[in-house]
């Protein structure tokens, strides 16, 4: 017959055994644990690495996106004289990146007699575009070059990537439309009997 003492040294046996496994299930949790840290540890690095990568990538893209915003540039400023004497104006002044510091800048800002025309430029063109120009940015020119406040001021905006109900949009709304030709010159989109709306 099992005695009391028999009882009392088995439950501590148990218990003893039980203490004894909490133990090796407590050391492989925290083996799993370190394991864990050192597997965050390589995460965190590689996600460092990928972050920086994609730093470099933005930079890269955006360094990307101002050579083509200048390329689009220098392609209508150099070119406008010429696109616009098929259509009987002459220019006798065209600058670009007309700025006033800190209030606004306009990319080409040509000059004939009695008009100034102002020129937006971007890579691709889209309607939201054509209406920020227009109720935005056009609007303020002759508010922060009062030198051109006598002058009728007509607007343009030209860019590499034209689609047709776009141009015709634009064209609409009284814009001079540029775009670059097949050859990678430049061209006019407006249709001959275009009439340039009066901006002011």
């Amino acid at each position: 017959m099992e005695t009391r003492l028999d009882r009392i040294e088995k439950a501590i046996e148990d218990l003893l055994l039980g203490i004894s496994e909490l133990k090796e299930s407590q050391m492989r949790t925290d083996a799993q644990i370190m394991e864990l840290k050192e597997s965050q540890k390589k995460t965190d690095a590689q996600m460092r690495r990928t972050d920086a990568k994609l730093d470099r990538i933005g930079r890269q893209l955006a360094d990307l996106g101002l050579v083509q915003g200048e390329v689009a540039e220098e392609l209508f400023y150099r070119n406008l004289p010429a696109l616009f004497r098929k259509r009987k104006v002459k220019f006798r002044e065209v600058r670009r990146n007309v700025k006033k510091k800190g209030a606004g800048e306009y990319d080409i800002v040509a000059v004939d007699g009695g008009r100034v025309l102002v020129v937006e430029v971007k890579n691709k063109l889209n309607k939201r575009m054509v209406d920020q120009f227009i109720e935005k940015r056009l609007p303020r020119f002759k508010e922060l070059f009062p030198e051109y406040s006598r002058l009728r001021l007509e607007g343009g905006i030209g860019a590499l990537v034209v689609r047709d109900d776009v141009g015709r949009y634009a064209e609409k709304a009284g814009l001079y439309v540029l775009t670059q030709t097949d050859e990678g010159g430049a061209t006019l989109l407006n249709r001959d009997d275009f009439k340039p709306r009066a901006f002011s």
